[in-house]
């Protein structure tokens, strides 16, 4: 037997794991990693999931993301997956100079900013109850 309803009458609420890598820009690319907000859905309703977070800390600094997957995708097995795609937000290419401490959050327009993009799909369904429970 599967491990999840082929039919998934009761809809039950999953998360689902992702990973992806960014593309390069500024020599240097970024990963991202986490698991989708939960939401009730089967393997054939076309429901989405929201996810967010932060990507890996590389070349000096982190970029933000936030996304809406693609509607679920069916496996042979039963299950789904959904696709994940989007670009960070922008980040300094190189950290501003602060005098007296604090957090930039307007640019001066002087100093360059990047973005990344990145696509991918979701892994395992997580956090959903037990068949039978």
């Amino acid at each position: 037997m599967p491990l999840y309803q082929s039919d998934w009458a009761k809809a039950p609420a999953h998360a689902h794991a992702y990973r992806a890598r960014t593309t390069t820009a500024n020599g240097h690319y970024h990963l991202i990693e986490g698991f989708s907000q939960p939401a009730n859905g089967s393997n054939t309703d076309q429901h989405v999931h929201f996810y967010s977070g932060i990507t890996s800390f590389d070349n000096g600094h982190y970029h933000r993301y936030y996304g809406i997957t693609g509607p679920a995708i069916p496996r042979a097995d039963g299950a789904h997956y959904h696709e994940i795609e989007g670009a960070t937000y922008l980040a300094y290419s190189a950290a501003p100079p602060i005098r007296y401490g604090g957090v930039v959050y307007v640019s001066d327009g002087f100093k360059e900013r990047h973005r990344h993009s990145y696509k991918g799909i979701t892994r395992e369904i997580v956090g959903n109850e037990p068949l039978g429970w």
